[in-house]
């Protein structure tokens, strides 16, 4: 008698955050190591583990009416990422199935004892698979006629060429390397922030830092493969080396050591403008030398009422004259910015101080964000709520603004 093995299975991330995009990779190496079959669709799987995310409430209704969907199918599903910690109340009202929260991820192991290679034991996973997100755009063979008609006659045309320039050094310097593809390197895990609306704190948990050692050992590793373009990242990048006595600059300065004689370039993914103004001696090198060519900035707002009322802890002056230094010393340099508009009791005052900064710090890619509210987060008790369609108001002008600029504006609520 023959007896099938429940052994297919299909993975998927519901959101695009590079973050669980990896958890996603990580997790189909872990099930392929230990003789799982990964197929295409969950309707023909055993198991199907679905990768949540929990950053807006639009996001976390949009997942919980496909999980209540999904529990009808006649595969075992077991909801993983951040809606397991952060939501778990709501999850349960309509789950009554296996879960495993983001920063205890390695529980995946109590579901499946019997496998002989443990989440631990998986090796890292350094690509993004998850459709066509760009994290590097540049064309150093674009004619300026094209790069004109794309951008117009700004500041983000000058930057671009620039850019161009510097990306041709970069492309004569490593032939036959991989110089466009980027390799993401999960530096930590967890935040040591506390935020006032922040919705995934609860289900990333505390720093959980690798050692400087083992990152080093991932990166020399990935540069012998010929990957010359690497991407940091983090739940909270600047949180890294708070809980093994070292810091984010302590990091980059070691990894330039074992980098010397490539010619490498770095983006730094969710820099906290708190920590940009406080290390920004330590960081000029690195922007003077062009080695970290993208840096992409939590700003959040503009308003230093607003800063203080989310917990954020830096003054928008001292991050504009940051961001002054940094373009000077490399004017090709990407800088990219994401915003919260609608936050309770933002003013058209409040408003209108966002909207001055993007015109003056012209970033070079921007996402703006309508802010989420979540009864048990701290921001849930500030007051007065600005309506609905002021916020969408207020995104709609910004929009208009940054199309103005020519700035991009990636993942934007409308």
């Amino acid at each position: 008698m023959t007896i099938n093995k429940k052994n297919k299975i299909y993975i998927s991330s519901a959101f695009a955050c590079p973050l669980r995009v990896l958890d996603s990779a990580k997790l189909r190496n872990y099930f392929s190591l230990n003789n799982f079959e990964l197929i295409d669709s969950y309707r023909d799987a055993d198991y199907y583990i679905y990768v949540t995310c929990s950053a807006t409430q639009p996001i976390v209704e949009s997942e919980l009416e496909t999980i209540n969907n999904l529990k009808q199918s006649s595969c075992e599903l077991i909801v993983m990422g951040c809606l397991p910690g952060a939501n778990q109340a709501d999850l349960a009202n309509i789950f009554s199935g296996k879960s495993v929260s983001t920063k205890n991820i390695e529980d995946i192991d109590t579901l499946f004892p019997e496998f002989r290679i443990k989440f631990k034991d998986v090796p890292e996973t350094y690509n993004y698979d998850y459709g066509d997100y760009v994290f590097i755009d540049i064309n150093p063979d674009a004619s300026v006629i094209s790069l004109i008609l794309k951008y117009g006659i700004s500041s983000n045309l000058v930057r671009y060429i620039k850019r161009q320039k510097e990306f041709a050094r970069y492309r004569n310097a490593n032939p036959d390397k991989n110089i466009s593809e980027p390799r993401f390197i999960k530096i930590c895990s967890g935040c040591a922030n506390n935020c006032t609306y922040c919705n995934i704190r609860e289900a990333v948990g505390k720093v959980k830092s690798k050692s400087i050692e083992s990152l080093k050992t991932e990166y020399l590793n990935l540069l012998n493969q010929g990957n010359r373009l690497f991407h940091f990242l983090a739940e909270d990048i600047c949180s890294y080396g708070l809980d093994i006595k070292s810091s984010l600059t302590d990091l980059l300065e070691s990894l330039q050591e074992v980098d010397k004689g490539f010619h490498t370039k770095w983006s730094l993914e969710g820099v906290h403008p708190k920590w940009l103004v406080k290390n920004k001696e330590e960081l000029y090198p690195f922007i003077k030398s062009k080695k970290v060519w993208e840096i992409t900035l939590s700003v959040e707002h503009a308003s230093d009422r607003i800063l203080e009322l989310m917990n954020r802890h830096y003054k928008i002056n001292d991050l504009k004259q940051v961001l002054k230094i940094f373009r000077k010393l490399n004017p090709g340099i990407k800088i990219n910015a994401m915003f919260i508009l609608g936050f309770p009791s933002e003013t058209e005052e409040d408003f209108n101080k966002v909207i001055d900064l993007l015109k003056a710090a012209r970033f070079d890619c921007v996402t703006l964000s309508a802010y989420s509210e979540f009864a048990k987060r701290a921001s849930s008790k500030i007051f007065p709520k600005v309506p609905d369609d002021v916020v969408h108001e207020r995104l709609n002008k910004a929009n208009r603004v940054l199309k103005k600029l020519k700035t991009p504006i990636i993942r934007g609520d409308k």
